[in-house]
């Protein structure tokens, strides 16, 4: 009988303990906490600088405009210098830069091309553009720094002035050309300009001499004839 009910007594206790499963339940495992690190944007590839320029690239180096640039719809062009690497800049639009070295031309126009072959930067007298070669359109126009606003404020007054400072070579028409020039390079992209023409009439008059005395039908008579 006392073996029974220790028995029993040993069931009863081991009932009140709880199952290895519920235990699992009631309490899970904690997982360590991650830090969630936001993800930057991957930077676009820098062109690679080229140190290996011709004398004719280094001496249109020279003639690079370098600084601020303001442009069309009140955009920027930054263009500088980069340090030890004769002849190469850094070219920087809407937040992207580009390594641009510059490119031989027979028109005259400085023109500087990205070592990653996608932009262009032209420079004239009077301003400048920058364009996507690949694409084939301009990214930005009518960019102009000190130095070539000087040059067009100049090549305007000597239109305006060219008939009163040498009016035996620049005639209305030299003039007008002058002025259509003038206004087709200040002109913004796309838009349309008005250009004047002028006609000129030249009267050549020529002056002939008055006729001479008119000569006598009869001829004198001669000594011979007349025997004296």
């Amino acid at each position: 009988m006392f073996r029974i009910l220790t028995a029993s007594a040993a069931i009863a206790a081991l009932s009140l303990l709880p199952l290895p499963g519920a235990w699992a339940q009631t309490t899970p495992a904690k997982k360590p906490a991650t830090k969630k690190t936001a993800r930057k944007p991957a930077a676009e590839p820098v062109a690679a600088t080229n140190d290996d320029l011709n004398p004719a690239q280094l001496s249109m180096a020279d003639r690079v405009l370098t600084g601020t640039a303001d442009c069309e719809l009140k955009q920027k062009v930054e263009v500088e210098k980069i340090a030890g690497h004769s002849g190469n800049f850094k070219v920087t639009f809407d937040h992207k830069s580009y390594v641009m070295v510059p490119e031989e031309t027979t028109t005259g126009a400085i023109r500087l091309v990205d070592t990653g072959g996608a932009m262009v930067w032209i420079q004239i007298p009077v301003k400048s553009m920058l364009m996507n070669q690949k694409e084939h359109h301009r990214l930005v126009d009518g960019c102009q720094q000190d130095e070539q606003r000087i040059a067009l404020l100049a090549s305007q007054k000597a239109a305006v002035n060219a008939f009163s400072l040498a009016p035996a070579v620049a005639g209305p028409d030299g003039i007008a050309a002058a002025a259509n020039a003038a206004a087709v390079l200040t002109a913004p992209p796309g838009s349309t300009v008005s250009t004047t023409s002028t006609t000129t009439v030249t009267t050549v008059v020529t002056k002939m001499p008055p006729p001479g005395p008119a000569a006598s039908a009869a001829a004198a008579p001669s000594t011979a004839a007349s025997g004296v």
